[in-house]
């Protein structure tokens, strides 16, 4: 058999060559997602003092889940059937985090009866039901904007929403003008008449905090850190609901002040990629390691709070933790304060749920944590309303009796 020529000869060794160098990059960029999108699913037990690299592997975790789905059916589609296969237990390693993050439930979950009897048949009536609203009102909707003869939004969503309680949390009121505290609180007085507001951000002619809003009487109300911290506010309650007592935080943990210049910069690389608003960029999310750090330390200061609280109950009680919490579901903050309760929006959410919506930062920082007592029929982004940089969540729970 003649000898193949010479072109021929190094066209087969080019051939052989670039599949080897294709097989290597597949295999490489399939190994590097799976593992950045596992290492971001599970950030969140590891705690920014100690790695602070997993902080933000956690805010990018929507990010590497697409591009691994996306990978995914590029792989599918070159017949790469091993590393398909990789991607797929990736996927399946992280999806009790991905339904965390994005649940899919569709209409309100199923209620919970009681059984009794009426007239010696057994029947089952429902449980009560207890809604509560929370949300950031970035200065109360802006309410310095409003006229004194106009009425101001936010607290008209509140009086129209039909919840047992209403958490705003950067509830801002100026201490002499057209929304002066008594005016704001005046629009509430009817329909809740029990409120407790707990600030630091004491300036002279404003004041910022969290703000309580209930229907039911607040049979305790404290300031949960009572040393000033710009951005951070928590109260605790207790609250007397048809007789029973529950408890509930409304909380705001530090900000992630992430200034307009670095949003602006961060679209800029969206819609067009430019090596110089990149680096300035980068240098704007490395501002963002001191606020993960800060609600790190926030955190652990609320939960030392609640531990001593729980020593002095009798009996475990209801609790709900709400507020803007400023963290993603996959951070440590997020776990760290909602330890063993559960996540309303993945009990009972449908998609991201997203409540943070200054274009191009999206995300859900707004939570609603809840003990076993308490059964999630219904959690909702109210995101027709655009008063503030955040949306509205309104969740309505079943509060079980004491034998459930």
């Amino acid at each position: 058999m003649a000898a193949l020529p010479f072109w021929r000869r190094a066209a087969i060794i080019v051939f052989w060559a670039s599949r080897h160098v294709l097989h290597v990059v597949i295999t490489v960029l399939t190994l590097l997602l799976a593992l950045l999108l596992v290492g971001s699913a599970f950030s969140d037990m590891v705690s920014p003092t100690v790695w602070m690299v997993a902080a933000f592997l956690g805010l990018f975790f929507p990010v590497f889940l697409g591009l691994a789905i996306g990978w995914l059916v590029v792989l599918l589609c070159l017949h790469r059937w091993r590393m398909s296969l990789v991607i797929v237990l990736a996927l399946l390693l992280c999806c009790g985090r991905i339904w965390r993050y994005c649940p899919m439930h569709v209409g309100q979950q199923e209620a919970i009866t009681n059984e009794m009897q009426v007239d010696g048949q057994p029947c089952r009536t429902p449980v009560d039901t207890f809604r509560v609203l929370t949300y950031n009102t970035c200065a109360t909707g802006k309410a310095k904007l409003w006229k004194n003869d106009e009425t101001i939004p936010v607290m008209e969503l509140a009086r129209q929403s039909g919840a047992d309680v209403v958490c705003f949390q950067e509830y801002q009121f100026s201490r002499k003008g057209g929304y002066e505290e008594p005016k704001l609180r005046a629009v509430l007085q009817k329909e809740y008449p029990y409120y407790h507001i707990v600030y630091n951000s004491d300036q002279k002619h404003k004041v910022m905090g969290v703000a309580i809003f209930s229907k039911w009487p607040l049979v305790m109300k404290e300031k949960i850190d009572k040393r000033e911290k710009k951005y951070c506010w928590a109260g605790y309650y207790e609250l007397n609901v048809r007789g029973r007592r529950v408890a509930l935080v409304n909380c705001h943990l530090q900000s992630n002040s992430i200034s307009d210049k670095n949003r602006k910069l961060y679209q800029e690389q969206v819609e067009h990629f430019q090596a110089d608003s990149l680096r300035r960029m980068e240098e704007g999310l490395r501002q963002l390691g001191p606020s993960f750090r800060t609600r790190t330390e926030q955190v652990a200061i609320i939960n030392r709070y609640l531990a001593e609280r729980r020593k002095q109950w009798s009996e475990p009680l209801p609790m709900l933790i709400c507020g803007d919490m400023n963290d993603t579901p996959t951070s440590f903050a997020y776990h760290a304060m909602r330890g063993d309760m559960a996540d309303s929006w993945q009990d009972a959410g449908f998609g991201p749920g997203i409540t943070f919506r200054s274009a191009p930062f999206w995300f859900r920082i707004d939570h609603v944590f809840h003990s076993e007592h308490f059964h999630t029929l219904d959690a909702e982004v109210l995101r027709d309303q655009k008063m503030s940089d955040h949306y509205p969540v309104m969740v309505t729970f079943q509060l079980l009796p004491p034998n459930e």
